[in-house]
This record gives C-alpha cells, structure tokens and sequence, in this order.
C-alpha cells in the first residue's frame, strides 16, 4: 500500500532529511547505498511472520528486512506479538509489529536500528502512530491471530469485505485454532448463515439462503465440480490443516464458475510457503477418545529466500457418542514457492487425505405418528463391520506474473482424485409404542466410487487511470472437468433389529452377494466439462461511487450413462446435455458514505443445469434460472482490523426440478420422475461481523434471518408454502475471544452460541425440532513464549436436539451431547 505524497510520515522525511544533510556535506554514506536506503523502506513486499513472542517476531523481522535492531531485552519480555501477514514495505511493517507494544524505532545508520521505550520528545519514531497503512491485515490469516481478513480472492484479485458487493464469511486460521474447527463440516456448521443436513449414506449436505450448495467449491480459486453426484454428500473429507482460510460467499455466484445455484461458494486457501523458519506443534485429547497431532513447518530452502517450502502432517483418532462408530484421518501436505525472478512466482503443492472409518449412518427412526421415541443418543442401527474407505490426492500449481506495478497474470490449475470403498449397514422402520420387538427391516449397501476433478483458471488483473481516476479490469478464462465411475448395490439383510437394544453383530454378508441380490443399484459412468470465459470491470465514477460490471459466458455438456436397478425394474440411461454460450452477467453499485462506511446493491444472474433428473418421457430437466439480488451497508475499521455488514437479500429460481409422484423411473435415486416446473423464492436479512471489536478481543459471527416461498409446483396446493422446511426462519452464530490483561495477561477466555429458531421435514406427516441454543467456550494459558495449553468445551449444557430431522423411519441425527478438548500447541 502507498501513500498520499501530502501524507508522507514522519519517518520518510527525516530519513530524506538525514540522507540529504549527509550529501551535502560529504558526509560518508555512498549514495549507492542511499539509494538502496531508500527503496528498501518504501518498496512493498510480502511479509509472514509468525504469531508469538514479540522477540521471536522481532528477530523474523530483522532477518527478513536485513536490516540489525538492538534492543533491551527486558523491554520485550513477557510481550506477545500476533505476527504479521501481507504486502507492506519495511517501514509499514515494523510499525505494525509495535503498535500497542510501547516501543519506539530510532534509526542509528542505513541499516540499524535502535527500539526505545515510548517516552515523549525523545526523538525516536512510534511507527504504530505515525504509519497508519502498517496497521492493516493482508488477504492471508495464518499468523495475525485476527478473525478478519485485510482482503478476499473468491473474486478474482484481492478485494477487502468492503469493496465485495456481497455477502461473505470469512473463516480465519485464528478463528478454525481457536474453536478447534478441524473439517469442512465443523468450519461450515460454525459459518454465519450456513445450515448443514446430514445424509443417510454419510457426509452432510450445506444449504445457504434457502438452497442447496451444488458443487460450489473453488481451491484457491479454481473451480470444481466437487459434490455432484458426490457419493458423502457436499461434504467430501477435507482435513482443515492444509488451510490457510475458507471464504464463504453467500448468494448467485455464477460469475465466478458459470453454473450455479442461489446459494453461494466456498473457497479453499490452502497455506503458502513462509518466508522466514516457523515450525508449529499442536497435540489434543478429547472426549470419545479423540486424540490428534498436527506439526506445520516451513521456510526458505537456500540462501537467498528464493525457494520456499511448507509442509504439514495431521494425523487423528477418534470415537464417537455413537455406539460402534469410529474414524482415523491422516492428511499430508506439501508445497513449494519458487521465484524465477523478481516477477516471477512458481508454486506447487500436493496433499493426500486419508479416512478410515467404521461409519454410524441411515440415521434413527420415530414413532409411527413423528413423535420422537427419546432414544439415547448413542444409538446405532449399524453393524460392527460397517467400513468406510476414503482416499483422496490433490495437486496444485500456479504461476504468478507481475507484469508491472499495475497489471499481473496469474493460472491455476488443481487436480483431485477421490476413491471410495464403502460397505455398511443400517435398519430402518417406524416404532411401536410400548413393542420392544425386532420390527425394523435391516439392509445393507456396498459402494465403489472413483472421483476425478480437474481445474483451470487464467486471469489479468490491472489497474488504469481514467479521467483522473483510477479503475480495475479483470480479463480470465477457466473450465472444469468432472468425471465419476461409481457402482454400488443395496441388499435386504434377512434379520430385522431391535430399536431399542441393537444388535451390531448381524453376519457380514460376502461383497460377491450384493448384486445378484440386490434390490436397488446402479453402475454409473459420468463426465461433465464446463469451461467459459468472464470479465469484470470496477469503474470509479466518482471518488465515493464505484461500478461494477461484469459477464461470464459458459459452455456445458454432461454425459450420464448408467444401467440401475430400481424398485423392481431394470433401465440404460444414456443422457446427454449440452448448454452453449450462456450468459451469467453481474452488476453493483458501491457508495462510500464516509471513511468507514460503505452501501451498495448488487445483481447477478443464476444458471444451473439439472441433468442428472429426468422427465417421464427420460430427457434430461432443461437448466434452472434465476436472479438474485442484494441490497446491503459494509463497514471497515480500526484500520480493517474490523469488518462489519448488514444486507438484505431476494433470490427468485425458475425452472426447478420437482418430483413427480405420480410417475415412475427407475433410474431416479428415489424411483420417481421429475418435472421442471418448480419456481421458489428466498428473501432475508444478514447481519455480520469479524474481526477486533475491542482491543485483545476478538469476535466472529452472525445473524441470519431467512425466508423460503413456493411460487409454483406440480402440486399447486403447496403454492405459497415453506419452499424449504430444513432452513430455520432465525438463525445465529457467534463467538469471541477476549485476552486478559495486567496480572492475568496470560489467560484468554473465548465463548461462542450456535442458536436457531425450528425447523421441519413433511412427509405425509410433520416432524419438527423446536429451535434451541448450544453455547461453547475455551480458556487458554500462554505457558511462555513458545507454549499455550487451551481447553475447549462444546455443547456445554448438554442440549439434547435433532441436528438433522428425516422421516419417521429413518434419517433423524442427534447433535454431539456435551464434550471437551484439551491442547496444547507450540510456536517455534
């Protein structure tokens, strides 16, 4: 960041003072080295450095900015530093690494340095006073102990909170640490707005605004297909240890990947290479036996910092509250950061994720008239031999190229591959009031699947003046290719279990029996490519009003072969869809009120294909369409340590699938036909903030309230209704973290609320779960510079509810009863 020529600090004019007096009087500094003086203190760079010790933090400093800083000793001891992440020059960045610490910097030659006690008329320069761009987050989290961010890139290019014209979380390194948020379903049940729901066959489905999030994953802004058709549901096992942040757009995000619903994207960082030695170490013991190791280690691999390389391991067993249930997770992760030049910037990287499990799934049942039965919460209807087989590599690249000081190219590419063996069992069936009898029918299910994602992202991002003005264009190209091979077959199991006193040691049925046996199963061929072009053009009217407008255009084709057996019939299914030149324009207008202040509303269009249903006659359901529009007021302070937004937003989908009850295709996951009549629409409220609300507290979360509507349906008698029972009408998530000061300046104590208002399921009859509250909190001790020892408690008041609500027969899932994590992590 620069500043205004008008605003030049303090610091800047003396140094040109010193080094000016110094050339006019021949003094003995060459004016070789004033020169490099100069540039080094106003050139911008990335820096990464750890959060810890302000001495640690002090020393990374030094050795990355080259430059010697003496000091007393005692007059950082006992002082924690939360690190530093970002693009500053030098002078930003020891300014920001003292502020608040009571340390001045006076400068003793070109590159030395002495830190004095802050004291007035001394001389010396307070940075963390006089630099007020040094105060400011870069887009990367991990290391500034904030639960903000300075900038997001599910955008393409880096934007803060307040330039995004809608809607978006950020789930910080700091804030995933800290409430101990270790997947993809912890960080997306804990995101404001964000409702999960458990599947039957594993893994949980994520709802934003009222829909379904439909393969909308980007790693590191790539797009994927990942979550179509996916065999666990969206939530594929990703291990949050590779993650620097995850950025979580709410609403039509069709811009970014083309096909897509109302309900938003989530990107995955991954971490970066450091640019100076950090090594950290964290151990955990929990509840259920839950026992996890994470070590994280990286930093420059020669001399000159021009090759840098991360790498982390994680590594976790754990139980469950469920009988039977069980997993291991290993995940490993490697990456490489290369400059090829001063402009040029090679990064590779590779992960492999690991799961092995002895899954609990299908859920519980309900009396037969939706009552719940108040089973124990460790109730299982599964199988001791239930296993689950989960193996996925990913691999990265990226090339970043600084064309000058306004224009850089920057492609992408991500490759993953997921196998799946799955063999499991489950009971389903209504209750009996007052029959303890064996009445539920036990089945069971063997799944082989193979997932293969590719993606391709390619963008210029530059700045231009303009009738005194400066504006932002943003040129790219990406595509996806999506392929699955999957084949699974589901067998009655001749036994039937008892509900309340399981029976776990059903004999375990030879694969070799599931398909001459089967009553339902499928071999599945599937590939689906989507590519496009897009581009987005941020004009400054005026200096308080920006535009922005922007357009992808896609093209789509899917292939769907199957061959299924359904409820008794046998069909082939060979389906093609194929959409051209489809247009996803998006448009905003951004009013800066004041300095921390903004309001905006934004548009943008929504397409989505629907291949994967079909009509009665077996073509596939034309695309659903839509617009989704938003209306909000973003705030930015203390410098964009904190963020704060309030938006009202509307989306309308047309087009969508509806089953069609009276019909019958055996090719259906349900055994139903569809049609594409469907046309619903969400509308609603969002309240959000992050970030520093107070000094040494720290606060992410929010309120969310939504309202779902059928506008039409091939069942005209729920026009008018609840177009989406799952989503509660109120919702809210929040926590904090406050550390103590004086005496007890060692300790932080977090707490945090997940409350929302009820929901329900119908079918044929209404099962409801009341709205409740679960509360959390941690308390934390700094042990010295390098340790901290952390306890965290969920669920504190040990509320028992239904996470997820099914049927009367199967799919209702309990929420964790109340647990606790102790741990303890060291930065080295």
């Amino acid at each position: 960041m620069q500043a205004f020529p008008s605003q030049r600090s303090p610091l800047k004019r003396a140094v040109q003072a010193a080094l000016l007096g110094a050339c006019l009087s021949g003094g003995a500094v060459p004016l070789a080295v004033l020169a490099d003086t100069l540039a080094s203190d106003t050139q911008a760079r990335d820096w990464n450095i750890a959060a810890g010790s302000l001495a640690s933090a002090l020393d990374q400093f030094a050795r990355q900015a080259g430059i010697s800083l003496s000091y007393d000793a005692t007059s950082v001891a006992g002082k924690a530093s939360p690190g530093l992440s970002g693009r500053f020059d030098r002078e930003q960045a020891l300014g920001q690494l003292l502020r608040g610490q009571g340390l001045q910097a006076q400068r003793q030659g070109s590159s030395n340095w002495l830190l004095l006690p802050q004291v007035a008329d001394t001389g010396a320069l307070n940075l963390g006073a006089t630099t007020v761009t040094g105060d400011r987050l870069g887009a990367t989290t991990d290391g500034t102990g904030s639960y903000t961010t300075g900038a997001v890139t599910i955008g393409k290019g880096q934007h803060s909170l307040r330039e995004t014209p809608q809607s978006v979380s950020v789930m910080t390194r700091q804030l995933m640490d800290d409430q101990n948020l270790t997947t993809i379903d912890d960080v997306m049940e804990r995101t404001p707005g964000i409702t999960s729901y458990e599947s039957p066959m594993g893994g949980k489905y994520f709802y934003s605004r009222g829909f379904k999030m439909l393969g909308q994953y980007q790693y590191d802004g790539v797009p994927l297909d990942m979550g179509k058709d996916y065999a666990q549901a969206d939530s594929f096992s990703a291990n949050m240890a590779i993650y620097d942040r995850v950025e979580v757009l709410k609403g039509a995000a069709g811009i970014l990947k083309g096909a897509g619903t109302a309900s938003g994207a989530v990107n995955f960082v991954r971490k970066r290479p450091q640019a100076s030695p950090t090594t950290s170490l964290s151990l955990s013991a929990g509840t259920w036996d839950n026992y996890r190791a994470d070590v994280d280690t990286g930093g420059p691999l020669n001399d000159s910092g021009t090759v840098r390389g991360r790498a982390a391991v994680s590594q976790q067993n754990r139980g469950s509250y469920m009988d039977i249930a069980k997993r291991q997770d290993q995940a490993f992760y490697g990456a490489l950061d290369i400059d090829l030049s001063a402009d040029t910037t090679l990064g590779l990287g590779a992960s492999y994720e690991d799961v092995d499990a002895t899954p609990c799934w299908g859920g519980l049942p309900r009396y037969a008239d939706g009552k719940s039965a108040k089973l124990s919460r460790s109730t299982c209807l599964g199988q001791s031999w239930n296993d689950w087989q989960s193996r996925r590599a990913t691999y990265f690249a990226d090339l970043t190229q600084q064309l000058n000081d306004d224009w850089k190219l920057k492609v992408a590419a991500v490759h993953s591959r997921n196998l799946q063996d799955i063999k499991y069992a489950a009971s389903e069936g209504t209750i009996a009031y007052d029959n303890p009898a064996p009445t539920a029918v036990s089945y069971a299910a063997l799944m082989d699947y193979d997932h293969k994602d590719f993606g391709l992202d390619a963008y210029l991002d530059g700045k231009f003046e303009a009738f005194g003005l400066q504006h932002e264009l943003i040129l790219g190209a990406n595509g996806s290719r999506g392929t699955q091979d999957d084949i699974y077959a589901i067998q009655n199991l001749p036994t039937r279990q008892s509900i309340y006193q399981p029976n776990h040691h059903f004999p375990e049925p030879a694969d070799n029996t599931f398909w001459p046996n089967m009553y339902r199963g499928s071999t599945i061929k599937e590939t689906a490519t989507q590519y496009g072009t897009y581009a987005t053009l941020r004009l400054r009217l005026a200096e308080p009003l920006m535009f922005i407008v922007g357009s992808r255009v896609s093209w789509y084709e899917n292939r769907r072969q199957s061959y299924s057996l359904g409820w008794g019939e046998w069909s082939l299914q060979d389906a093609r869809t194929k959409e051209t030149g489809e247009v996803t324009p998006f448009a905003a207008l951004i009013y800066d009120l004041n300095e921390h202040l903004s309001v905006y509303a934004s548009y943008a269009d929504i397409f989505q294909p629907q291949s994967a249903y079909a009509t009665a006659d077996g073509a596939a359901l034309k695309p659903k369409i839509g617009d989704n529009y938003e209306l909000g007021i973003k705030g930015e302070w203390f410098e964009g340590r904190l963020n704060s937004s309030l938006a009202l937003f509307r989306s309308i989908e047309k087009n969508g699938a509806e089953t069609d009850y009276l019909s019958f295709c055996p090719t259906s996951a349900d055994g139903y036909c569809y049609t594409d009549t469907g046309k619903v629409r969400a509308q609603g409220v969002e309240a959000e903030v992050s970030g520093e609300l107070l000094e040494r507290l720290q606060v992410s979360g929010g309120y969310t309230y939504t309202q779902t509507k059928t506008l039409k349906n091939i069942d005209s008698t729920a026009e008018g209704g609840v177009s989406n029972s799952y989503v509660p009408r109120h919702m809210l998530r929040m926590w904090g973290d406050y550390q103590l000061d004086g005496a007890l300046s060692k300790w932080s104590v977090g707490a945090g609320v997940n409350a929302q208002s009820s929901n329900y399921r119908v079918q044929t009859i209404k099962l409801e779960q009341a709205g409740y509250a679960t509360w959390s909190a941690r308390l934390a001790y700094r042990l010295d510079d390098t340790w901290t020892v952390a306890v965290n408690g969920n669920n504190l008041f040990d509320k028992t509810y239904y996470n997820t609500v099914g049927t009367a027969s199967w799919g209702n899932f309990y929420g964790e009863p109340r647990n606790f994590t102790v741990s303890l992590k060291g930065n080295f």
